[in-house]
């Protein structure tokens, strides 16, 4: 026979964790990551190197998991052009892998070209649909067409920053917005009673 006391309906719900758990772990991640933003940023060459590496293993293994999902799905829907992919991703991969300065170069170029397209296309539509602050939309496809052209410009001499620089600004970034994130978690929790 149960007592009230012990009953699940009037025992307090305890949780395996403490309220600031919701906050300190997004905290310390955005530390750790604007450390390794600025790892990054005090040396591009390399994490540009790293940069190439990393996205080659990363074509390479999805390259043979697309293969093989080929293979395996062969029945049942498009398997050759699952098969083609794989093996092109695979291929891409291997060469950035085995031949580094090549595909920085390469990647940088592909960058290059993504900042100035993007760019180009945002100041066109800015212009053309005047929405409400369609200036600061013109403002940025400015600075990227203009980035893009500068990256043109310095080749093939960008190639060994230009990677480093954006990888590291991106966790950079990113560790802020993880940081910002958690004070205001922190801030809430501050002014609910239970936190």
């Amino acid at each position: 026979m149960a007592t009230p006391d012990s009953s699940p309906e009037t025992s307090p719900r305890r949780h395996p964790w403490s309220p600031s758990a919701l906050w300190t772990g997004p905290f310390v991640m955005g530390m750790l990551v604007i450390l390794l933003g600025m790892l990054a940023l005090g040396s591009v060459t390399l994490t540009s190197l790293l940069s190439v590496f990393f996205y080659g293993a990363v074509l390479m293994v999805a390259g043979v998991l697309e293969i093989v999902h080929g293979l395996r799905n062969r029945d049942t829907g498009p398997f050759l052009l699952f098969v083609l992919g794989g093996l092109l991703s695979f291929l891409v991969g291997g060469f950035l892998l085995t031949q580094p300065d090549a595909g920085l170069v390469s990647l940088t170029l592909l960058l290059a070209a993504y900042f100035f397209a993007s760019g180009f296309f945002r100041v066109i539509t800015a212009s053309m649909d005047r929405h409400p602050g369609w200036g600061w939309d013109f403002a940025q496809g400015a600075v990227s067409v203009m980035l893009g052209a500068l990256i043109f410009s310095r080749m093939p001499s960008a190639s060994l920053w230009v990677l480093g620089v954006v990888v590291g600004v991106e966790l950079l970034t990113r560790g802020l917005s993880l940081l910002a994130g958690a004070l205001v978690v922190r801030g809430l929790m501050r002014r609910t009673p239970e936190g």
